[in-house]
């Protein structure tokens, strides 16, 4: 197994800093524009910006846990935990729009009338610009990095953003009309909004606990491979990847001529490494397992002056990422050549 390692622990956590300093700024903007509005769509923006710093402070320790090396007790790493992040934080935004639901209903009967709102419209808007601004640097800093707490985090505080929009709306058209059913029906609104993005955090994070696995990824791995084919390289199967963290581990099987030497076969490992390191951008772990060819592989097999080929080459059969993830191929004794060297 060897890994190939990016430089990129230190940008993770000064955007898991950052992202708390300016949450709980944010938080003391919409707690005072709430005091002068008193509208329940800005409490509800409020409320979802405590868990947002919540969330943050959890993320800062994502990124701390995650860079650690692996050790005896975690020989993976510990980048999983960034999964767990994410799922934390799709809770809380899930419990963030129960709250927001909880305190916007009953406005709907006991309506309040609002006050200072232009202040508080002021207020909003710098917050609002704000945190949209953070998101997007969360999500490019966590996609650029490969860390899916920070692209949470940078969700999150879209969602925040996104409500804080929806807010300035809703004030404004109470500010025009003067009917203050609006006020709460765009906390729903906005809570109902960042309900669907809780939901897709969660999502997301038991695809990455439960090793999911990531189609666009192995598509890649196989081209790569397909691109760098040599005679050699008999029959690849077992082709898997998964995630842990910032951390990309594949690991495949490779079907090689039987009298080939160790020497030769980790020659074959290398090149197989490196193939992959090129195809990937981000830090990844290579596991590669070699298995001694079989007769059956000789009908889709090139290699040249063979000794023991026990059949004439029929066809060099087309790597897809189908036939590299399933078992390795054989030869069907009704049809010859089972789905053109695919798996019997």
């Amino acid at each position: 197994m060897t890994t190939q390692t990016l430089p990129d622990s230190s940008v993770r956590l000064r955007a898991a800093l950052t992202s708390i300093v300016v949450g709980i700024t944010l938080l003391v903007i919409k707690f005072a524009a709430y005091a002068l509005t008193g509208s329940a769509a800005v409490l509800s923006d409020a409320l979802e910006s405590i868990i947002n710093v919540v969330a943050s402070g959890f993320a800062l320790f994502s990124v701390l846990q995650s860079a650690r090396p692996a050790d005896d007790s975690h020989p993976y790493g510990h980048g999983k935990v960034e999964f767990f992040a994410a799922g934390f934080e799709g809770g809380l935004i899930v419990v963030a729009a129960i709250a927001i639901l909880r305190t916007a209903i009953p406005r709907f009967f006991a309506p309040q009338e609002l006050t200072k709102l232009d202040a508080g419209l002021l207020l909003l808007v710098v917050g609002g610009v704000v945190n949209y601004l953070l998101g997007v640097y969360l999500v490019r800093t966590g996609k650029k990095t490969h860390s899916d707490t920070l692209v949470a985090d940078g969700h999150h505080v879209h969602s925040d953003a996104y409500t804080s929009i929806g807010v300035i709306i809703g004030l404004v058209l109470v500010r025009i009309t003067g009917l203050t059913w609006i006020d709460p029906l765009v906390a729903c609104l906005m809570a109902l909004n960042i309900l669907f993005m809780g939901y897709r955090l969660l999502r997301s994070a038991t695809a990455g606990l439960m090793n999911e696995s990531d189609r666009s990824y192995l598509d890649l791995v196989t081209k790569a491979l397909s691109d760098a084919r040599v005679p050699a390289w008999i029959a690849p199967h077992h082709l898997r990847s998964w995630r842990g963290g910032a951390v990309r581990f594949v690991d495949l099987h490779m079907a090689l001529p039987r009298y080939w030497s160790l020497e030769q076969s980790h020659r074959v490992q290398k090149n197989l490494e490196e193939v992959i390191f090129k195809a990937s951008d981000q830090e990844c772990q290579v596991i590669a397992h070699f298995d001694p060819c079989v007769p059956d592989y000789c009908a889709f097999c090139a290699m040249e002056s063979c000794a023991v080929r026990s059949a004439p080459l029929q066809q060099q059969t087309p790597w897809t990422t189908p036939l590299l993830m399933a078992g390795p191929p054989r030869r069907s004794a009704d049809k010859g050549l089972a789905a053109a060297g695919g798996p019997a």
